[in-house]
């Protein structure tokens, strides 16, 4: 019984990673545009390809969903991590620097819907402004990053915050909406750790 066991794990790995390597291809083919090094975690669900770009060695955990509009972009840096469950909207443009951790559950979008009076919402154009998220920015489990948003370099967003208004460098935000709870040292020490995240 052991035996099998095993047998059953060795011949799925290789058939994972064929699997894997099968969708890169398919994603390349379709005009996706990537660097070296992307990982798939899993399944992941790319939408207007040509408009997505992400840099070397990104990694997308288990059912991202990257969406673009045809003349929309949509850019990831390079050593990103992009967690599980995660989706990403660019209807004008979402920019995500290097080097940062987006944690499961996440949504980040450039686009909302408009809700003049005397009209029905869902027949009322899309209103975009762009978003840009810095490198080296660790956004928490569960955010949202909410049209017309800048973050800066170094951020650190907590996890379930919904960010509104632009975040500076440095800063480590919290909440709904997300309100600046201090700013990261250069020399970190035992108090410099978080218990919120």
């Amino acid at each position: 019984m052991e035996l099998i066991r095993k047998m059953r794990i060795f011949l799925r790995s290789p058939l994972s990673i064929v699997c894997l390597m099968l969708k890169r291809f398919h994603l390349r083919l379709n005009g996706l545009r990537f660097g070296r090094g992307l990982i798939l975690e899993g399944n992941i669900e790319v939408t207007a390809v040509r408009s997505v770009q992400l840099g070397r060695c990104v990694r997308l955990g288990k059912d991202v969903y990257l969406g673009a509009w045809p003349e929309g972009e949509l850019v990831v840096g390079d050593n990103t991590y992009i967690g599980r469950w995660t989706i990403i909207l660019a209807h004008q443009s979402v920019i995500i620097g290097n080097d940062c951790l987006i944690a499961p559950g996440c949504h980040i979008t450039d686009v909302n819907h408009g809700i003049a009076p005397g009209e029905l919402i869902r027949k009322q154009p899309l209103i975009s402004k762009p978003v840009r998220i810095g490198n080296d920015v660790w956004v928490g489990a569960g955010c949202s990053i909410l049209p017309g948003v800048t973050i800066g370099d170094g951020v650190v967003i907590g996890a379930r915050s919904v960010v509104t208004h632009d975040v500076p460098a440095k800063a480590i935000v919290v909440g709904a909406p997300a309100k600046i709870l201090r700013y990261r040292t250069e020399h970190p020490d035992k108090s410099n750790s978080l218990s919120v995240f």
